[in-house]
């Protein structure tokens, strides 16, 4: 098996193990894997824009509008306008939501989790630069022909 097909399957498992931890994310606690990283980043942050947001989660400005708008309709945040600039949008926890991440919900699965606790620091560092390696080759532009 060549390494383009072995990385791809790789790929798949990830994004498998993603998916059933948003939806056990959905039975627990009634938001998915992205709303819960969303509500996470809002909370580091303090009140910010959704453009904001995108850039810090590495999401499009529509996909965050939409988090956003599933996390207003479930009370977990709040919009607000900037009183200096109106066309500013800041985007805040409310009670409940602080109340939420206040159970400690994951954004990684446990059994990920505690395994990566067991990892030595250099063992941790290692994977994080080799994921950040892999990212940086997936983003990588192939030059156009004729441009």
């Amino acid at each position: 098996m060549n390494d383009a097909v072995r990385i791809l399957q790789s790929v798949r498992r990830i994004e498998q193990c993603v998916e059933l931890y948003s939806k056990r994310l959905v039975q627990l606690y009634q938001v998915t894997t992205p709303q819960l990283v969303a509500l996470l980043t809002i909370a580091e942050m303090g009140a910010c824009t959704q453009s904001a947001i995108g850039k810090a989660i590495y999401l499009s400005p529509s996909t965050v509008v939409g988090i956003v708008d599933r996390l207003e309709e479930k009370g977990l945040v709040q919009r607000a306008r900037a009183t200096q600039d109106r066309r500013q949008v800041y985007v805040h926890l409310t009670d409940k939501g602080r109340e939420l991440l206040s159970l400690s919900p994951s954004a990684l699965p446990e059994g990920f989790s505690l395994a990566l606790q067991m990892l030595s620091a250099e063992e941790r560092a290692t994977l994080m630069v080799t994921l950040e390696r892999f990212t940086e080759l997936l983003e990588a532009k192939v030059p156009t022909p004729g441009i």
